[in-house]
């Protein structure tokens, strides 16, 4: 069963790409809702919402409902359901850009694997069809891109080419905490890793991610670009990691989770 660690960026567009998202809010006021939020200190979003947790809040009532379509096409194409899909979010800091604050925001487990021309002809799919991340949609038997957010993915049809991921929606197998995430690390635009604080639970979600499988680093890989390549937990290569197995850090997660989500991120 696979395992991944994934980081995804909450940055500012550019002003020409909020300008252009504006304009399609015209005619959405939830997409002008989104868009409302985002700018608010106290919001983990993805723009483009992907993973669509804010899609899923409007739309199914529970962030556990989420899709994910357009990130991360080289994780997508290898999970399965069952999987496990750990998800921090990464911040800049207002006034300081280059400064970036981690959050982790949950897991996932993987419900279903479709591609996107089930997405749009199996019924039971046909709730997700207003998520914003679907990327592409059926027009006169061909898939057309379909997007909201710019700048829209050049390489969208590569991007196709991996499933759309939904996760389980119970409690048990899913927690996603869009509320009063933990803030776990800082990067401060110079070295890395990212500096992690040093709170109980923020070194308990250190020690079953990372120390107790033996994977040295942490979640920046790189001090340019996009800087977070993704996390495989359960392999390195062709070497088994060590630790716990998915199902048992799944049930651990949730048991951490819930005491963070109760907690509130002051405890970080």
């Amino acid at each position: 069963m696979q395992g991944y660690i994934c980081v995804y960026r909450r940055f500012l567009p550019s002003k020409a790409d909020w300008d252009k998202t504006r304009q399609a809010a015209l005619l959405d006021p939830t997409l002008d809702k989104f868009l409302g939020e985002y700018l608010q200190n106290d919001q983990y979003y993805d723009w483009g919402d992907d993973p669509s947790f804010f899609a899923a809040r409007e739309f199914l009532g529970n962030v556990r409902h989420a899709g994910w379509g357009v990130c991360r096409r080289n994780v997508r194409q290898h999970l399965k359901p069952g999987g496990l899909v750990v998800f921090f979010c990464a911040k800049p800091q207002i006034g300081n850009a280059k400064v970036w604050d981690y959050y982790y925001i949950g897991f996932g487990t993987v419900r279903a694997t479709i591609d996107r021309w089930q997405l749009w002809q199996d019924n039971q799919f046909s709730c997700y069809r207003r998520f914003y991340n679907v990327l592409a949609e059926p027009k006169n038997s061909k898939l057309v891109q379909k997007e909201t957010f710019h700048p829209y993915h050049k390489d969208w049809q590569k991007r196709l080419t991996a499933p759309y991921i939904l996760f389980e929606p119970s409690e048990e197998l899913s927690h996603f905490n869009l509320v009063n995430p933990l803030l776990v690390a800082s990067y401060d635009g110079n070295k890395i890793p990212e500096d992690w604080r040093t709170s109980n639970l923020v070194l308990q979600l250190e020690n079953l991610l990372f120390e107790e499988r033996l994977i040295s680093r942490r979640l920046r890989s790189s001090p340019t670009g996009y800087g977070h390549s993704h996390i495989n937990l359960t392999n390195e290569g062709k070497t088994t990691r060590p630790g716990r197995t998915i199902e048992q850090l799944r049930h651990a997660l949730l048991e951490l989770s819930e005491t963070i989500f109760n907690t509130g991120n002051q405890a970080a």
